[in-house]
């Protein structure tokens, strides 16, 4: 027998013995498993559940999805929602806590978490909006919905409501920090760009110190003067073009440094801004966005 009719018997018996392994492999981790499957539904949730608590929350999702195939549980279904929004897919969040507004056990829960589900979105005024039209506001979730309203405001350049009514639907642990939350958005001690312009215009540099760029505000003191000294020794001496060079030169870094301080007043405030609202993701997020835990979560 020729090496290449050996080869292509060899291949044909071992497509066949391959398809009879696949076939009886079901079989095999069957009866290895003490006769249960694998892939049977309390296996695949206690997988699912594993997964969960790993945070490895698509593969946990798979296996919730599975399970549910044959026996619905509104636990799994608040678990797949908030896998959903811990990963950033809002849209996917919102259908699953919305399945469980009626008949569930989860009613009041999927309700607040709807919310903050747009919430977390960062489109302001259109939570605004939905908090406004109460659809799915209970009794029991009236006072979280309407402190995460608030909170919206200070990541907005509108006007806040008064302080009595900003704090009061806020738990009464959160209070204070919302209240100092409040008076820093209300006081930034943000720095005046007009006063800035008038002090580096009376004084070059001394619009930058202002705005906290010390550095840069004596290094235009600096550059400033010495060119406008020397435009003024060159004119005495007669030195024309030198001194319209260094005239030109000391206007040049006059109004440069007038537009810098503009500048860094503006960047000044701005840097005033993100640190407040980081603060307040961050108490946010360390206070699980003024929400208790969910023991079962766990």
């Amino acid at each position: 027998m020729s090496n290449k009719v050996l080869i292509a018997a060899m291949e044909k018996y071992f497509h066949f013995f391959l398809i009879i392994i696949l076939l009886l492999l079901p079989d095999n981790l069957y009866s290895q498993n003490g006769g249960t499957s694998f892939f049977a539904p309390d296996n695949r949730l206690a997988f699912g559940n594993s997964l969960f608590k790993e945070q490895d929350y698509l593969r946990a999702i798979d296996e919730y999805r599975s399970y549910l195939i044959t026996d619905y549980n509104d636990t799994l279904v608040f678990k797949i929602a908030y896998a959903y929004q811990t990963m950033g897919y809002y849209n996917q969040a919102e259908d699953y806590f919305k399945s469980l507004f009626f008949n569930s056990h989860f009613y009041n829960e999927s309700r607040s978490e709807y919310y903050l589900t747009n919430f977390l979105k960062l489109d302001n005024p259109a939570f605004r909006t939905l908090v406004n039209e109460k659809r799915f506001m209970t009794n029991e979730n009236q006072d979280y919905v309407n402190s995460l309203n608030n909170v919206t405001y200070f990541f907005d350049d509108v006007k806040l409501p008064d302080s009595s009514d900003f704090v009061a639907p806020f738990e009464q642990k959160f209070k204070n920090d919302m209240a100092e939350f409040y008076y820093k958005k209300m006081n930034p001690g943000n720095k005046s760009v007009t006063k800035g312009i008038v002090l580096s215009s009376i004084l070059p540099g001394a619009g930058k110190i202002y705005a906290g760029e010390i550095t840069d505000g004596i290094t235009a003191f600096l550059v400033t003067g010495i060119f406008s000294f020397l435009a003024y020794d060159n004119f005495r001496a007669d030195h024309d073009f030198r001194a319209w060079l260094f005239t030109g030169l000391a206007a040049y870094f006059y109004a440069g440094n007038i537009y810098g301080t503009a500048a860094a007043v503006q960047q000044y405030n701005a840097g005033i801004k993100l640190n407040f609202e980081n603060d307040v993701k961050f108490f946010l997020k360390k206070n699980n966005y003024l929400m208790s835990e969910y023991d079962f979560l766990n």
